[in-house]
C-alpha cells in the first residue's frame, strides 16, 4: 500500500550547486521571479493516490508523462519501506525556466532575426501556456497567439491559436483526451484549422527567379476516437478518423529573385508541367480505421542529445497502419471533390546496447485514384548512440535518413542544403524528390569551466548526402555532396533540455562556397523526432494510432 507521497518540489536553479556567492545569489534571485510547478498539478498527473495498492508500473507510468512536460527537466519517482508495511513514495522534480523573452537572433547564411516570442509555458503553476511569436524565416512569415493547457476539464488538453501569415491569415482548435499513458483504455481528438500560407520551391539557379511562392490554403476538420487494450508495455490499439481536408490555389503565384521575400514578383510565363501537375485544387471526406500495437519499456539516458539532460527513452517497437477511404460529401462545389482509398503505415523500434541505443522508424502513405497510387510519400532514419565505459564524456551520434515522394499529384519538394540537410550547403540548394542523407557527430561533454552552473560541450562532424529528381518542380542530381564542422554545445540552467550550438561547417569534395557558421538550436534530438521538415509539409495522411 501507499502510505504517503512526498513531493520535492525544486526550482530552476540550485543556489548550493556554487560555492561562489555571487552566482549563488543570482541563482535565488532567478528562482524569486520563477513560479514553481504547483504541487497539485504533479499530484494530479500521478497514477495512484494515498491509500492505493503499490504498483511500480504505475509509477513508472507516472514519471514518463510528468518527463514529457516541456517545462520540467527533471522528473524521478522513488519508494522505499515505510517500516510498517507500506510503501513511501518520493517525488521529485525541478522546472525549466517557463518564462521566455526569445529574441531569436541565429547566424545561418547571414544574420537572421527569426523570431520575437513572448510566452509563459507554465502559467501560475498550472502548465498553462500563453504566447505571441513574430517569426519570419524566408518565406514564412507568421505574427501569432497561442493558448493551451492540459488540463481542460480534468485530463484533456486544449488549444487555441491564431494569427497572420505573409499571404493570408490562419486559426487552428484543438481539444483532446489522450490515453493516460499506457494504463489509459479511451481516446477521443478533435481539431480544426484553416490557414493560408506559402508553399516554396526552390529553382537553385535553374530559373531567372531563385523561388516559386504558391499560396496554398487549407482547412481541415477531424473528429477522431481510438481505443486500447492490453497492459502496460504491451498494448493493441484501435481506432477511426473522420475527417474533411480542403486544398485551393487562391490567388497567383509569385516569385523572389534573389532572397528578399519582401519584394515578390508575379509568376513571369506559363508554369511548367510538373509545377502545374501539383497545384490542382482538391476536397474529399476521409473515412480511416486505426490499428497499432506498443511494445515498450522505458530506460532513462544522461545527455542523449542536452549535454547533460535526463531522458526516458521507449525500449521496443510500434507499429501501425491506417487504411481508408475518401469521398466527394461535405465538400464545397467549386472543387468538385476527390475519391479514393488511402494508407498509411508507420513504425519505430528501440535498442538499448549497454550505454548505446539504436534507433530507427518509418512513415508511409499514400493514396490511389484513378487506378494507380498516388502521392507516396516515404520517410525513414536509422539514428544511433554509441558510448563506451572508456570514452564516458563522448557520444558518437550517427544518422541515416532517407526520403523520397512517387507520382506527386501534391506540392511536394525536398532541398539538400541547409541546417536540416548537409550543413555545408546554403538553404535551398539542389531540390528535388529523393535523397539520402548520413551524419557522424562526435559529442564530447566538457568539465570546465562550471559544469554545475551550465553544460558546455565540443562536437565534431561530418554530413553527405545526395538528391535525385524524381518527379518534382525543378529537381536535379546533385551528386554526392559533404561537410566537415565544428563547434560548441551551450546550455544553460545544467541539465537543461535546450542547447544551443555554434557550428562552423566547410564544404568539402565536389561541394564549392566558402565556410557556413551556424548558431541554431541542436537539431538532430530523439525528444523531437526525426523525420524530413520537407516531407512534413506535404503529408496529407498525418494522423494515425501512434498519435493518441
Amino acid at each position: 500500500m501507499v502510505t504517503s507521497i512526498e513531493v520535492d518540489r525544486r526550482s530552476v536553479f540550485d543556489p548550493e550547486s556554487t560555492s561562489v556567492s555571487a552566482l549563488s545569489w543570482m541563482y535565488r534571485t532567478l528562482n524569486l521571479l520563477h513560479v514553481r510547478t504547483a504541487d497539485s498539478f504533479i499530484r494530479r498527473e500521478l497514477l495512484f493516490e494515498e491509500g492505493d495498492c503499490f504498483d511500480p508500473d504505475l509509477l513508472s507510468e507516472s514519471a514518463r508523462l510528468l518527463d514529457s512536460y516541456g517545462f520540467l527537466s527533471q522528473a524521478t519517482i522513488t519508494h522505499e519501506d515505510d517500516g510498517v508495511g507500506g510503501e513511501r513514495v518520493m517525488v521529485l522534480t525541478r522546472d525549466e525556466w517557463s518564462t521566455q523573452l526569445d529574441v531569436g537572433l541565429t547566424y545561418d547564411d547571414g544574420t537572421n532575426l527569426e523570431r520575437l516570442h513572448i510566452a509563459e509555458k507554465n502559467f501560475v503553476g498550472q502548465g498553462i501556456l500563453a504566447g505571441f511569436t513574430y517569426h519570419e524565416r524566408r518565406e514564412a512569415r507568421r505574427r501569432s497567439f497561442r493558448l493551451a493547457t492540459p488540463r481542460f476539464f480534468g485530463r484533456s488538453d486544449a488549444s487555441i491559436a491564431g494569427g497572420q501569415t505573409r499571404p493570408g491569415s490562419f486559426f487552428n482548435e484543438g481539444v483532446s483526451y489522450p490515453f493516460v499513458g499506457e494504463i489509459g483504455r479511451y481516446s477521443v481528438r478533435q481539431n480544426f484549422s484553416r490557414a493560408t500560407d506559402f508553399f516554396s520551391y526552390s529553382t537553385d539557379g535553374s530559373e531567372p527567379f531563385a523561388q516559386v511562392l504558391v499560396p496554398l490554403y487549407r482547412e481541415t476538420i477531424e473528429v477522431s476516437a481510438a481505443r486500447q487494450f492490453g497492459g502496460i508495455g504491451r498494448s493493441i490499439i484501435a481506432g477511426f478518423t473522420f475527417m474533411r481536408d480542403v486544398s485551393d490555389f487562391p490567388l497567383p503565384l509569385e516569385v523572389v529573385a534573389l532572397t528578399d521575400f519582401d519584394d515578390l514578383e508575379p509568376f513571369p510565363g506559363s508554369r511548367p508541367p510538373r509545377l502545374d501537375r501539383q497545384l490542382l485544387p482538391t476536397a474529399t471526406t476521409r473515412v480511416g480505421l486505426h490499428l497499432g500495437t506498443r511494445r515498450y519499456r522505458y530506460e532513462e539516458y544522461i545527455g542523449l542529445d542536452g549535454v547533460r539532460e535526463r531522458q526516458l527513452v521507449g525500449l521496443g517497437m510500434f507499429a501501425g497502419v491506417t487504411i481508408g477511404r475518401g469521398f466527394s460529401v461535405f465538400v464545397p462545389n467549386a472543387l468538385g471533390g476527390t475519391s479514393g482509398n488511402f494508407g498509411r503505415v508507420v513504425a519505430s523500434f528501440g535498442v538499448g546496447v549497454g550505454a548505446s541505443l539504436l534507433h530507427g522508424g518509418m512513415n508511409v502513405e499514400a493514396r490511389r485514384d484513378s487506378g494507380e497510387w498516388r502521392d507516396v510519400l516515404v520517410d525513414a532514419n536509422v539514428v544511433a548512440y554509441l558510448r563506451s565505459q572508456r570514452l564516458p564524456s563522448h557520444t558518437v551520434f550517427l544518422r541515416v535518413a532517407s526520403a523520397g515522394g512517387w507520382r506527386t499529384y501534391l506540392p511536394y519538394q525536398l532541398t539538400l542544403g541547409g541546417r536540416f540537410g548537409v550543413r555545408s550547403l546554403i538553404e535551398d540548394r539542389y531540390p528535388g524528390g529523393r535523397s539520402l542523407r548520413f551524419v557522424v557527430e562526435d559529442r564530447v561533454v566538457l568539465p570546465w569551466p562550471a559544469p554545475d552552473a551550465a553544460d558546455l560541450g565540443l562536437t565534431v562532424f561530418a554530413d553527405a548526402g545526395r538528391v535525385w529528381p524524381g518527379d518534382v518542380p525543378y529537381g536535379r542530381d546533385s551528386g554526392w555532396q559533404a561537410g566537415l564542422g565544428f563547434g560548441l554545445r551551450i546550455g544553460f540552467p545544467a541539465a537543461t533540455r535546450n542547447v544551443w550550438r555554434t557550428d562552423l561547417i566547410f564544404p568539402v569534395g565536389p561541394s564549392s562556397g566558402d565556410p557556413i557558421f551556424r548558431v541554431t538550436l541542436e537539431l538532430n534530438r530523439f525528444r523531437y523526432g526525426f523525420f524530413s521538415q520537407d516531407v512534413r509539409r506535404s503529408r496529407r495522411l498525418n494522423l494515425g494510432p501512434e498519435q493518441f
